[in-house]
């Protein structure tokens, strides 16, 4: 038996068409990239005599990235990331890590405020040295 689709019926199919258009969609197809769970960025960094072994003068993210930099040395230093006010202290044969949120863009130094055994007491007070940075970290604006 054939249905006839008559223009009462046909209005009926056209409106159920247009509020199933409308209906919000579940969360799992109305997420954007951008608002999904933002992936934290590694970048590995080992200094060895008291330098960048294959230094990279500059590391470049996006405003709001997550990133992590991970630090070994061959001797204790104390680091620090300059305009995040972020400091560590890294040990030989040791692994820490500095966790970013890129949320203020610019161009921000990455210091060495001492090496050696010095360099534990210099992280308690935290006295700036004019030394030349390791490295800058760079958050370009959305």
């Amino acid at each position: 038996m054939k249905k006839i689709l008559t223009p009462q019926s046909a209005a009926g199919v056209s409106l159920a068409f247009f509020l199933a258009c409308l209906a919000p969609q579940s969360q799992s197809q109305s997420a954007s990239p951008a608002t999904s769970q933002a992936v934290e960025r590694q970048v590995a960094l080992a200094i060895v005599q008291r330098k960048i072994a294959a230094k990279p003068p500059t590391i470049r993210v996006r405003q709001h990235e997550k990133i992590s930099l991970a630090w070994t040395s061959d001797e204790i230093v104390n680091i620090h990331l300059h305009g995040y006010d972020q400091l560590l202290i890294v040990k030989p044969g040791e692994t820490v890590s500095m966790r970013i949120d890129a949320s203020v863009p610019g161009r921000f130094p990455v210091s060495a405020h001492g090496y050696g055994a010095a360099a534990e007491d210099k992280g308690k007070q935290h006295k700036h040295q004019h030394m030349a940075p390791l490295m800058y970290l760079e958050v370009l604006p959305q």
